[in-house]
């Protein structure tokens, strides 16, 4: 074929996709490309992720109007998404009426599906009408061995006062070895129901044998601490917070809950009611499921709403609702709900430290962020998190100065050594990008003199002994330790190899940078130092060709270890 026949059929091939582009386009034109156009979807399908996805970006852009459309038009269509409804009702705030309507709606086609029978009951339970309430759980045709039905069951059971029978029910899944993950949950209810029932000593028993448990979290130790406190033991109480605390010390909801007992301003309710008890179920049952499968956004939405219907007070519970309506971009319900804790909560501060976070990503006025955080440590001055989350967003917007006298505010009223040297490796980071190795060292061996093992901080430390040649053998031996803990990192491994090529042992070195690379391969840092150990091997070519990666890899360019890019450019011309 000569080249004037396959220009002839190169032209042609075009011409024939051209015409077929035009005619999809007109095609496209005249159905939902037009109506997008407008800014109305009219065929919205009739499945769950049509009616999801589209209610799901209307609401990120805060656009209710077409919320409140997709929601009619999946009506008309009589579409199955009761999930899908649930995101658009919740994301207008609607009253929990149109949901029941709606969970009625649902039941009456799929008379198995739990989730809206588990909001029917809940409607019905809240009403104290026990007895639909049970009705509705009990209509789950062979779901009724369930851990969750077995839980909200009982609850039902307490609201009838058949404690014994409510009990019963769960006290016959404690030795059940596939129940065993839930076993902390079934001793909390258990103990929360013998308390409510009268028989104090079975629950503080019970109590006593939740604490030993791995994974308690601090809402289940606020119902063990108000039991205790009720019993006329505010010892106990603040013994059990501080163990917690000490655990999780950068916890301020665990601090300010700490202060609360001790300065007697927390009033203790925990579990004392039916209404809370089946709260605190839906709670868990939610955590549950969140935790074995990925739950939908709407649906968690759904259980939260219940919880709240149920116990208005659940401060937790609200905040975790707060933070899913700003993950799905509605921003005026997370900052309402967030500021409806009231002050004298413990979880307060918490709640103003998220606002001002978002605020923060939302907002690049320097000014009022500072002005909220300089506030907020002014209400509440000996919290070291306060000061440690100003020091960061200091460190953020360069501000050096600021964020050095954040964190020595953080030390003044830091008590933990695990946060004190956490706080002192923030300092010695600050210190190390104004180029103070002085400040560095002093602030980095004050962490590790304060037992500091974490991964990050000795792979850092490790690291500035090596590049400022202060003491190789202790760096290495750091970093070491730090691939112990996490033996593919490439940072540590960049680290590790560094080290090495520092020593001249540059074949290892190699092995191990090359490692680094092929974990991180857009890393400037780790592609230099590379390259560098290459062009010492004698593998020049090589070395230049990772240099100019180097280059183009500006924008990955690190803020506590830049790149000299003028030296990269020296040594792509000269070597090293």
């Amino acid at each position: 074929m000569n080249n004037k026949t396959i220009k002839n059929c190169i032209s042609y091939i075009f011409v024939i996709l051209f015409i077929s582009f035009i005619i999809f386009i007109k095609f496209f034109e005249e159905g939902d490309i037009k109506e997008i156009k407008k800014g109305v979807i009219s065929n919205i399908p009739e499945n769950k992720y049509g009616l999801y996805l589209s209610s799901f970006h209307a609401n990120q852009i805060a656009d209710y109007g077409r919320l409140l459309s997709f929601y009619d038009e999946a009506v008309k269509q009589n579409d199955k998404d009761f999930l899908g409804k649930l995101l658009v009702l919740h994301s207008m705030n609607s009253n929990s009426d149109d949901i029941f309507k709606l969970a009625q709606e649902e039941y009456k086609k799929d008379k198995t599906n739990i989730i809206p029978v588990m909001y029917i009951s809940n409607h019905y339970f809240v009403k104290k009408d026990y007895k639909k309430s049970m009705e509705l759980l009990n209509s789950i045709k062979g779901k009724g061995d369930n851990f969750v039905i077995k839980l909200l069951k009982s609850w039902v059971l307490m609201g009838q006062k058949q404690y014994d029978q409510a009990k019963l029910l769960l006290e016959k899944d404690l030795d059940d070895d596939k129940n065993k993950i839930f076993k902390k949950y079934l001793l909390m209810h258990l103990a929360a129901e013998n308390e409510i029932s009268g028989d104090i000593k079975k629950a503080k028993q019970l109590y006593e044998e939740i604490l030993k448990s791995e994974n308690i979290n601090l809402f289940d130790l606020e119902n063990i601490s108000a039991f205790f406190i009720k019993q006329k033991d505010k010892n106990k109480a603040i013994e059990i917070i501080k163990d917690y605390y000490k655990k999780s010390p950068d916890s301020v909801s665990a601090l300010s809950f700490l202060k609360s007992i001790e300065n007697n301003t927390y009033i203790p309710s925990g579990i004392d009611s039916v209404n809370k008890g089946m709260a605190k179920a839906i709670f868990d049952v939610s955590n549950i499921i969140n935790f074995v499968f990925t739950s939908t956004q709407d649906l968690t939405l759904m259980y939260l709403s219940m919880i709240i219907e149920l116990y208005p007070e659940f401060y937790m519970a609200k905040l975790m609702q707060a933070e899913l309506y700003k993950s799905i971009g509605n921003s005026e319900l997370f900052l309402s709900i967030t500021d409806s804790i009231p002050t004298t909560h413990y979880l307060y501060i918490t709640g103003q430290l998220n606002k001002i976070l978002f605020s923060s990503n939302e907002n690049n006025d320097y000014n009022t962020i500072s002005n909220m955080y300089e506030q907020l440590a002014l209400k509440y001055p000996d919290y070291p998190q306060i000061y440690i989350r100003m020091g960061n967003f200091y460190r953020e917007k360069y501000d050096y100065k600021k964020s050095l006298e954040a964190f020595s505010q953080a030390i003044k009223y830091a008590s933990d050594n695990t946060l004190l040297s956490n706080i002192y490796f923030a300092k010695a980071q600050v210190y190390d990008i104004l180029k103070d190795k002085e400040n560095t060292k002093l602030n980095l061996e004050k962490a590790y003199k304060l037992n500091n093992k974490t991964a990050p901080f000795l792979n850092y430390y490790g690291y500035f002994l090596i590049i400022n040649e202060i003491d190789m053998d202790k760096g290495i031996l750091l970093i070491s330790e730090a691939l112990t803990k996490d033996a593919f990192n490439s940072y540590y491994l960049d680290s590790y190899g560094w080290a090495l090529f520092k020593r001249g042992e540059i074949e290892k070195a190699i092995n191990i940078l090359e490692l680094a690379k092929s974990i991180n391969p857009i890393n400037p840092v780790i592609i230099n130092h590379l390259a560098d150990a290459y062009w010492e091997n004698n593998r020049k070519q090589e070395a230049i060709y990772e240099w100019q990666k180097v280059l183009s890899l500006k924008k990955y360019d690190s803020v506590t270890e830049p790149i000299d890019y003028k030296e990269i450019k020296r040594k792509i011309n000269r070597g090293l």
